[in-house]
């Protein structure tokens, strides 16, 4: 007998972003998996965009899957399918929450205890983090 223990952080339009202790997964409208990372202390939270383009999972750092390229191979680097970012020591970042203002952007709200406590603007194409609050130069 197989138990799912996977926790659903987010779902939109049949996709869903599942997290298994620290290991993140995408599901297809069909139920189709796709193993798209490892995150350090468990993702927190998740969203699907609106255009379902992209998942974007948060906790240590940032895992963003490009769901149209779904099924490849996740590799380490910014080129990858899903790239992990703000998660290599010494610079961890620990985010809180994630929330869509526009399509191709996410805001994300960094732990207000670290040294990067704040509100982030980040471009999904682009992957550059901009900070909104406090105010501060860009990242």
């Amino acid at each position: 007998m197989t138990v799912d223990c996977s926790v659903t952080l987010a779902n939109a339009a049949g996709w869903s972003d599942l997290a298994e202790f620290e290991t993140v997964t995408v599901q297809r409208p069909d139920g189709a998996r796709w193993e798209i990372g490892w995150m350090y202390g468990n993702p927190v939270a998740a969203l699907l965009t609106w255009e379902n383009t992209s998942a974007v999972v948060v906790g240590c750092g940032v895992i963003v899957a490009d769901l149209r390229r779904f099924g490849e191979t996740v590799t380490p680097g910014p080129n990858s399918p899903a790239p992990h970012l703000r998660a290599d020591p010494p610079e961890t970042w620990w985010f809180e929450t994630v929330h869509q203002q526009e399509v191709g952007r996410v805001r994300l709200v960094a732990d207000v205890y670290s040294e990067q406590a704040g509100v982030y603007d980040l471009d999904l194409s682009t992957q550059r983090f901009t900070r909104l609050f406090p105010d501060s130069p860009e990242t």
